[in-house]
C-alpha cells in the first residue's frame, strides 16, 4: 500500500515531516520519546488495511527539525494540529502512546475539534495527579539519551520491553538499530523532548476532555508505572481503560494484532 511522503516548511525554517497511507477514516499515530514514526513497524501496516493513518516525526528526531528550545508537550501538540491542518484533514482519531500520549492529551485540550476519540497508551497526567517514574528508569532514560544510538537501544530495551518479548524476538533491537543508522540524529532533539515529558502537566484539565477517550497499557511495563493509566481514566469522564496482560512499554511492538484490534473495536 502506498504512502505518501510530506513536509510542512514552517516561516521560522523548521519543519515538520510526515506521511500519509492507507483507507478509511483517517487515525493519526504519535510516538514517544526519541522515536521517529519509522518504529510503528506492524501496528502500522495492520491498521492501514482499514484506516487512513497519519504518521509524524516529532520535533527533535527522525526528519523533523530541532527547534530552539526549551520546548513543551503543548508546543508539540500544536505541531500535530499543524500537520492535521496541512494534509487536509479536518477531525481524526489519535492514538498517542508515552510521550506521544502526553501530547494528544494536549491535543485534545487545546485544539478538540482536531479530535474524533481519544487514545491514550502508556502515558501519565503528569503534575500532583501523577504516579511518579521510578528513580531507576529515569536514570536510564537519562543515561541512554547521551549515549551513541545504538548503544542506547541496546541499553534502553529492557525497559522498554516485555523481557518475555526480549527473549522471542532478540532481532526487534536490530530492526530498531537499522532505523536509527538511516535517520538523523540530534542529541538535543532527544534531551529537548525528554525536558517536555519531565515538565508535563495536564492532571489539572483532564476533566475538560469531552471526547471517547480509551486508556490502553501493558501490566509488565517498567518504564510508566500502570498507575498512571488507573489515574487518567478515573480523571477523563467516561473514559475506558484496558490491559495488555504481560506487555511490556511500548505493546504496540510487542502485540501489534492485539493493539490493532483495541483500536478498531474502539473506533467502530
Amino acid at each position: 500500500m502506498s504512502r505518501e511522503p510530506r513536509t510542512l516548511e514552517r516561516p521560522d525554517g523548521s519543519r515538520l515531516y510526515y506521511e500519509v497511507g492507507g483507507r478509511g477514516a483517517p487515525l493519526v499515530l504519535i510516538r514517544g520519546l526519541s522515536r521517529s514514526s519509522a518504529y510503528w513497524f506492524d501496528f502500522r501496516d495492520l491498521l492501514e488495511q482499514h484506516r487512513t493513518v497519519l504518521v509524524l516525526d516529532n520535533r527533535g528526531v527522525g526528519r523533523s527539525s530541532t527547534p530552539r528550545g526549551p520546548w513543551s508537550t503543548e508546543d508539540m501538540a500544536d505541531d500535530v494540529a499543524d500537520v492535521l491542518r496541512d494534509s487536509g484533514v479536518e477531525r481524526a482519531d489519535v492514538f498517542g502512546i508515552s510521550l506521544g500520549g502526553m501530547v494528544a492529551q494536549h491535543l485534545a485540550l487545546r485544539h478538540p475539534h482536531r479530535v474524533k476519540r481519544l487514545m491514550l497508551a502508556c502515558t501519565t497526567p503528569g503534575g500532583r495527579g501523577a504516579k511518579r517514574i521510578e528513580p531507576a528508569a529515569a536514570l536510564a532514560l537519562a543515561r541512554s539519551a547521551t549515549m551513541p544510538k545504538r548503544r542506547a537501544i541496546r541499553f534502553s530495551a529492557p525497559w522498554v520491553l516485555s523481557a518475555e518479548h526480549l527473549r522471542r524476538s532478540p532481532e526487534i533491537v536490530d530492526r530498531w538499530i537499522a532505523v536509527a543508522e538511516c535517520e538523523p540524529h540530534s542529541r538535543r532533539g532527544v534531551l529537548g523532548q525528554l525536558y517536555a515529558a519531565a515538565r508535563h502537566e495536564a492532571w489539572s484539565m483532564l476533566h475538560h476532555i469531552e471526547h471517547d477517550t480509551l486508556l490502553l497499557h501493558g501490566d509488565a511495563d517498567r518504564l510508566i508505572h500502570p498507575d498512571n493509566s488507573r489515574r487518567l481514566a478515573a480523571r477523563i469522564p467516561g473514559a475506558r481503560l484496558e490491559w495488555l496482560e504481560g506487555a511490556g512499554h511500548d505493546f504496540p511492538t510487542e502485540r501489534p494484532h492485539a493493539t490493532r484490534d483495541h483500536v478498531l473495536a474502539f473506533t467502530a
